[in-house]
């Protein structure tokens, strides 16, 4: 039997062709060893005759193959893509979410409805809509990641911030009396960050 028969394909397959057929049989095999190597043998067959008939110049050699020095001295010009940034440490990489549109609305929305309390009440009890919005903050950081001393400080700190900022930037440009909602807004702002785009 010859090796085009043992692969069942004709003497004038391509190059191919042959592989596609050495995969194929390879894979349709399984773990019948003698098998494959019987295929394998039938494939190193034909790639020595055609080795062998390709020097004798009785096969046809296409012109990049037989002309590959001089293509490459002349190399084509390639279209260039920028390049992607320096990928982050993995550190990086463990604290930073790129959120689903979902991920960033629902937090946006409930912050932000705590935020219109404020402004619709703004002297009614002020600790009482932080604390929710800090909860809110946990709960949202905690479905991420499933873990909850994580998500708690991770959303203090964003309360700590928010409120650092909060009075960093408004109780200067108000003159030291800065309205609550602003102090709010601002710190609310903070945590939908923090909940948003860390993890």
């Amino acid at each position: 039997m010859s090796p085009y028969q043992v692969l069942g394909i004709s003497e004038e397959a391509s190059f191919e062709e042959i592989q596609s057929a050495r995969a194929r049989l390879l894979a349709s095999l399984g773990a019948d060893e003698q098998q494959q190597e019987r295929v394998e043998q039938a494939y190193d067959a034909i790639l020595m005759q055609r080795l062998r008939l390709r020097k004798e110049g009785k096969i046809a050699v296409p012109d990049r193959i037989r002309y590959a020095e001089q293509r490459a001295a002349h190399p084509e010009p390639e279209l260039s893509l920028p390049r992607p940034a320096a990928q982050n440490p993995p550190w990086v990489s463990r604290w930073l979410d790129t959120p689903s549109t979902a991920d960033a609305l629902w937090p946006a929305a409930l912050l932000g409805g705590l935020g219109g309390w404020v402004i619709l009440a703004p002297d009614e009890y002020p600790s009482l809509q932080l604390a929710l919005g800090l909860m809110a903050c946990i709960y949202f950081l905690y479905r991420k990641e499933r873990r909850f001393i994580r998500a708690f400080l991770l959303a203090l700190a964003g309360l700590s911030l928010g409120l650092m900022l909060a009075y960093g930037i408004a109780l200067p440009l108000t003159g030291g009396d800065a309205p609550g909602a602003l102090l709010v807004g601002i710190t609310f702002t903070v945590m939908w960050l923090v909940t948003s785009f860390l993890r």
